[in-house]
């Protein structure tokens, strides 16, 4: 039987304030699904606390054997990820 995978849009803005709401539907979303490929397609703002939301999903995921990974990252997301030394782990 094939894994069935998920989708799921992250929305415009990944800030501080905005995070705590995000992740428990993140972390559910990793539970209940064996794949979940995550759209950043739509944002068009995100601090280092959507940086942070993305690696601890990596790590939930991780943890839970869920194959995630992160599609349409924004180029200000990346830059930020690349000088943090961890563009290889969202781009896996």
């Amino acid at each position: 039987m094939a894994e069935q995978a998920s989708e799921w849009a992250l929305p415009d803005s990944l800030d501080l304030a905005g995070i705590p709401r995000i992740w428990p539907e993140m972390a559910r979303r990793i539970h209940d699904s064996p794949a979940l490929t995550v759209s950043l397609a739509g944002v068009t703002r995100a601090s280092s606390a959507a940086l942070a939301l993305l690696l601890q999903g990596l790590e939930e995921a991780r943890n839970t054997g869920c194959r995630l990974r992160y599609r349409d990252i924004p180029d200000d997301l990346l830059a930020l990820a690349r000088v943090s030394n961890v563009q290889d782990l969202l781009l896996e």
